[in-house]
């Protein structure tokens, strides 16, 4: 017996069918959804069908008692965070440790005394709500944790205990920003200067991770990500550059479907030691700084648009990957003289696992992605559809 959907569903396990019709018409007051169920396996059933928000249950019954029917419910994932209130006319010590012992989380006596029974059901509901929305601030807690800090720093805080700063001999480092954003902002508008950064670091974020690296924050219109902290490029050296040459790809793609803007962006890439931790005293934030950070947001601002550009010691480990379009000697007070490289492209010596790599990272395919994937507060808050700001 089933009453129209209303805002909580109970289900009503009673042997005894003049209970059942004084628990429904007690209940049906109260615009509960009703179900009913007159033996342990009916009960069982009905769960498999529909979940209950609360499950009134008889001790007694012929076939499965209300004990047994419990501790099955109890094993199933879906049902087990069911709260269970026994209903019975034994009303001695050992039966309702029993019910407490089966998973109830209640004890109703019989004769049903209908103010008692209505103040039970509520407390329980109410304490069911509060309990989901302990678990979903917690999920959403967890979500912004992951997203701003790396797993192991996650576990560390977990554990009581403050994560300490962690130093990276060899680290890739990729920076970026676009020569001309200020005069694009200007151009066409604050808002929709943000709505294009949005696409365009959605499709950032998916390159950089399919070769290893992780962005570590924005500043303004530079990105910043690395790799070899708390990810593991397939070549240390090598796939910081292909990221860096597909974000290029994309750039030229992406502008190809503006009509009265260009995006031209720059990009350095280094490999050297950094020091990783949480920094701030007012607001966490996961960071990586040295020398070579600094070398490398150097090198982007010496960058062609259009190339990525890197020193001598990367270069070498990479040139018979690459096509370079010139060579830069630098002068500088902190790096003194510098060789810079110009990547403009990859060269037939690419192995075949990094070309097939590049290849299945199609720019329009992962520009029409980012209409289909909501930004990270839209999916942790289920905000409506929307992955950019208007």
């Amino acid at each position: 017996m089933i009453t129209p959907p209303r805002d909580y569903t109970i289900l009503v396990v009673e042997n005894n069918q003049f209970n059942i019709e004084l628990l429904l018409s007690i209940l049906i007051q109260h615009d509960y959804r009703l179900a009913a169920a007159t033996t342990g396996k009916k009960a069982l059933r009905i769960c498999e069908e529909i979940t209950p928000d609360l499950i009134l249950m008889d001790v007694q019954m012929p076939d499965m008692d209300g004990f047994e029917t419990a501790k099955k419910l109890l094993k199933n994932e879906k049902t087990r965070h069911i709260p269970i209130l026994f209903t019975s006319t034994f009303s001695d010590s050992k039966n309702i440790l029993r019910c407490f012992e089966s998973g109830g989380v209640d004890y109703i006596s019989k004769p049903f005394k209908k103010n008692e029974l209505l103040a039970r059901i509520n407390t329980h509901l109410s304490l069911k709500n509060l309990r989901e929305q302990l678990e979903t601030d917690r999920d959403h807690l967890t979500a912004i944790l992951q997203n701003m800090l790396p797993a192991e720093v996650i576990r560390s805080l977990k554990n009581g205990s403050f994560p300490n700063p962690r130093f990276v001999e060899k680290a890739a480092v990729l920076f970026t920003d676009f020569k001309n954003f200020s005069d694009l902002t200007h151009k066409v508008g604050s808002n929709e200067s943000v709505r294009h950064l949005n696409q365009l670091y959605f499709v950032f974020d998916k390159i950089v991770a399919e070769f290893g690296l992780e962005r570590i924050k924005t500043i303004g219109d530079a990105y910043f990500s690395v790799g070899g902290i708390n990810t593991t490029p397939d070549n240390l050296y090598l796939s910081p550059v292909l990221a860096g040459l597909k974000m290029q790809e994309f750039v030229r793609y992406y502008n190809t479907l503006q009509t009265n803007i260009r995006w031209e962006l720059r990009i350095g890439v280094t490999i050297g030691p950094v020091t990783s931790g949480v920094i701030g005293y007012q607001k966490i934030a996961y960071d990586v700084w040295g020398d070579t950070v600094n070398f490398a947001q150097r090198l982007e601002s010496r960058a062609d648009p259009g190339q990525v550009a890197v020193p001598e010691h990367v270069y070498q480990k990479i040139h018979d990957q690459v096509e370079v379009s010139r060579l830069d000697v630098l002068d500088s007070s902190t790096w003194g003289r510098f060789k810079l490289y110009q990547c403009k492209g990859i060269s037939d010596q690419i192995p075949a696992s990094q070309i097939s790599k590049l290849q299945r990272m199609d720019p329009e395919s992962m520009l029409h992605e980012v209409s289909d994937k909501k930004s990270i507060l839209g999916r942790i808050f289920h905000l409506p559809g929307r992955t950019e700001p208007d």
